[in-house]
C-alpha cells in the first residue's frame, strides 16, 4: 500500500512537470510577435511598430508586442490579460471586424484611444516593466528630456501622458501633446517649458 501511494505521488508528479512545462511553453509561444503577425490584421500595425524606437534603436534592444500591451506582473495578471487580449483578437478575427486596410485605418484612433486609456488608468504600468525613472541617468539625456522628466513627474503625468507615438506613432494628425488627456494647462505649461530648452540647443 505504502509503495503504490508512492508510486501514485510519483506520477502525480511527473504529470504535473509535463503540464507545467507544457503551460510555460505554449505562453512563451503565444507572446511571440510571429505569432501576432499569423493573423493578417496584425500585419498593419506591424508596419508602424517597426518605424519606431521599440523595434529598431541605437542600444538594439527590441521591445516585443506583448511587452507594451500585456501586464506581466504578478504571473497571474500576465495569464488573464494573455487570455483576454487573445480572446478580443480572436473574435476580431473571425467576425471581420478589421478585415481591410481601410477597416483597420478607420478605427486605428478609436483603438489608440482604449490602449492609453488603460495605460493612463495604470500609470503606465507595461511602460515600468523596462523603464525605472528612479533608474534614469537625467545628465545623460537631452536637454530637453532632462526639463521633461522631473516637470511631468511634478505635474503627476504618466509615461503615456507624453509618449503616445512612441509604439505605433501619431494617430492621424495629432503629435503627443495634442493627443494629451491631461488637463491643457499642464500640457501648456510644459509645453512652454521645453520651446525655451529646445530654443537654447539651437
Amino acid at each position: 500500500m505504502k509503495w503504490a501511494a508512492l508510486g501514485l505521488v510519483a506520477v502525480g508528479g511527473v504529470i504535473g512537470l509535463a503540464v507545467a512545462g507544457a503551460t510555460t511553453t505554449v505562453v512563451e509561444k503565444t507572446g511571440t510577435n510571429e505569432f501576432c503577425l499569423a493573423c493578417h490584421e496584425m500585419s498593419w500595425p506591424q508596419e508602424t511598430y517597426t518605424q519606431q524606437a521599440h523595434y529598431k534603436n541605437a542600444s538594439g534592444v527590441r521591445a516585443p508586442c506583448i511587452t507594451c500591451h500585456v501586464d506581466s506582473h504578478p504571473w497571474t495578471d500576465y495569464l488573464w490579460g494573455k487570455a483576454t487580449a487573445g480572446a478580443k483578437d480572436v473574435w476580431g478575427h473571425f467576425t471581420g471586424k478589421l478585415s481591410t486596410r481601410e477597416e483597420y485605418d478607420a478605427r486605428r484612433e478609436e483603438m489608440s484611444e482604449q490602449v492609453w486609456a488603460y495605460l493612463e488608468r495604470t500609470d503606465s504600468e507595461t511602460c515600468r516593466t523596462c523603464h525605472d525613472e528612479a533608474a534614469m541617468a537625467l545628465e545623460k539625456q537631452s536637454q530637453a528630456a532632462q526639463f521633461a522628466h522631473p516637470q511631468a513627474q511634478a505635474a503627476n503625468l504618466t509615461c503615456i501622458s507624453c509618449h503616445k507615438g512612441i509604439g505605433h506613432g501619431p494617430v492621424g494628425d495629432q503629435t503627443s501633446a495634442e493627443a494629451s488627456h491631461r488637463p491643457a494647462n499642464e500640457m501648456a505649461d510644459l509645453a512652454d517649458g521645453l520651446t525655451d530648452v529646445l530654443g537654447s540647443e539651437k
